[in-house]
């Protein structure tokens, strides 16, 4: 999700881990949309059920059922409008944190896919990780993807033409692959770190390769190169290489699993 916040940090985490390791890595990053096929039941079923505000009090979701009424009512009422949703021909696709994401989403898969040397792609991404939010998006992206040197017009006509295609792709495999948050790293088909090596505690660790990791270093550079190194049959020689940690990112991802769930 291109406003994820822990995506963002993960994808600060991985250029540097791409970065060292080159064409060694078939690198591919993925986005997570979903398809509306029926706008009234999806909206029934993340809105909540004003019949229960009962039992949501009980849990203390919310004090009273006045309270409970209007927040059901008006969480149904922005998921039932249409333009929350990117709508191409008479499909509606969501992402977690609106429309415009969902368009910046297909707008880096583009960008992407436009050279061999993805360097363009990196920093179209890190500029509007820095400069763009999912409520400007749509009109912050030019400058940024011009800063990156890549070509504005070829990701629009992409973004026009083949927009469906790319995201029913993106589709099919996070459902191939039961991915239901961001950030999610698979390594040849595994997913790292493995969901047992966290801990409720926070002292969960992991044995990547012959280092250890504690459960705070899982998302840092060194313990992803060391998880990618592990899976060559002769690693190249760029994995002796140590990776430091990035210190102004969140660790708070790296600490708990945590991201931004699908709905």
């Amino acid at each position: 999700m291109s406003f994820c916040p822990y995506g963002n940090q993960m994808e600060t985490t991985l250029k540097s881990v791409i970065q060292l390791l080159g064409k060694a890595v078939n690198f591919q990053p993925r986005y997570i949309f979903e398809k509306v096929t029926n706008l009234s039941d999806y909206c029934k079923q993340r809105s909540g059920d004003p019949t229960q505000c009962a039992a949501y009090i009980k849990a203390g979701y919310f004090k009273t059922d006045a309270e409970c009424q209007k927040t059901i009512s008006d969480a149904s009422k922005q998921c039932s409008d249409e333009k929350n949703y990117l709508k191409i021909g008479d499909n509606l696709y969501s992402s977690l944190h609106g429309r415009i994401e969902a368009n910046q989403d297909v707008r880096e898969i583009c960008a992407y896919n436009l050279n061999d040397d993805k360097t363009g792609f990196w920093n179209f991404v890190d500029n509007v990780n820095q400069n763009c939010t999912a409520q400007n998006a749509d009109t912050c992206w030019t400058d940024q993807a011009k800063k990156a040197n890549l070509d504005t017009d070829k990701i629009t006509e992409c973004f026009n033409k083949q927009a469906s295609d790319l995201i029913d792709k993106e589709i099919a495999l996070t459902d191939q692959y039961k991915v239901q948050g961001s950030p999610t790293l698979i390594i040849n088909g595994v997913n790292f770190p493995p969901e047992t090596a966290y801990t409720q505690d926070g002292k969960g660790s992991l044995k990547v390769g012959n280092k250890t990791f504690t459960q705070d270093q899982f998302q840092t550079p060194d313990a992803i190169k060391e998880a990618i190194c592990a899976s060559f049959k002769k690693a190249p020689k760029e994995c002796k290489t140590v990776l430091a940690a990035n210190t102004s990112t969140n660790t708070a991802a790296a600490n708990t699993g945590a991201g931004c769930a699908a709905q």
